[in-house]
């Protein structure tokens, strides 16, 4: 399990950060407190160091200690921002937002600390849907979605890049989803795979208002399976950075 190892003194975003990062399977450890961050970089070795701006400006031994760190064993270095905390850091690094945007923090993660990265938060879900290709339309249900595609059980037999279009009601929200895409590839029905028929649809041509509504829904899902985990902590929404507000 790839260790994460973050330090800030803003507690609140510590704690939202945890509560995540272990959502998403890493072991975390996190303090607000510089010289533990500091003995923690001694005695481990974290395969990430995610650190804010404010801790780094307070004392110049961690700075060394992240310095002897890197230079002893390479380890990716994130740094959150904080107003009135400007920090030169002299090594390559990676800077995030605080509120922190959720797709940004997926993506960071992902190339850091895994062989095979996502680029796009997928997730799992059930929703039912009206899929149309051509002429033939019919009830589908969806079972996973990103900002760019989703996989739909389906028993209609497609190929490769043809095009559909599929409309969802947004549970929760009170409002439909139209998009369009092409079919990026084809699940047949088997033993090794329970049975399951769908097709793999990549977006095409999302609108400006349309991609705010996927990624506002999908912000809105992850969110309610924070809050309903078990994996301990609290998450605190103000740490997030509400992207997509409802347009009026």
């Amino acid at each position: 399990m790839k260790r994460v190892l973050i330090g800030d003194k803003r507690e609140a975003l510590l704690s939202t950060l945890e509560v995540m990062l272990k959502h998403w399977g890493y072991r975390v450890i996190v303090s607000s407190r510089a010289d533990q961050v500091k003995a923690f970089l001694e005695q481990t070795s974290p395969d990430l160091l995610i650190i804010g701006a404010g801790m780094l400006a307070s004392t110049s031994s961690l700075m060394e200690g992240i310095n002897s760190r890197i230079d002893s064993a390479p380890m990716p270095l994130v740094v959150l921002g904080e107003e009135d905390s400007e920090v030169k850091i002299g090594i390559d690094c990676e800077t995030l937002g605080v509120p922190i945007d959720l797709f940004a923090l997926f993506e960071v993660i992902q190339r850091h600390l895994e062989k095979h990265p996502r680029k796009n938060l997928r997730l799992t879900v059930k929703l039912p849907s009206l899929f149309s290709s051509g002429e033939t339309s019919c009830l589908a249900e969806v079972m996973s979605i990103s900002t760019r595609g989703m996989f739909v059980k389906t028993a209609v037999r497609m190929g490769n890049r043809d095009p559909v279009r599929v409309v969802i009601p947004l549970l929760g929200m009170q409002r439909e989803l139209e998009v369009c895409g092409r079919v990026l590839y084809c699940v047949l029905p088997g033993p090794e795979n329970n049975y399951l028929q769908g097709v793999g649809i990549e977006f095409t041509d999302l609108d400006e208002q349309t991609q705010d509504t996927l990624e506002g829904f999908i912000e809105k899902r992850f969110l309610g399976e924070l809050s309903e985990s078990r994996d301990g902590g609290h998450l605190n929404r103000e740490q997030l950075r509400d992207a997509h507000p409802p347009r009026r």
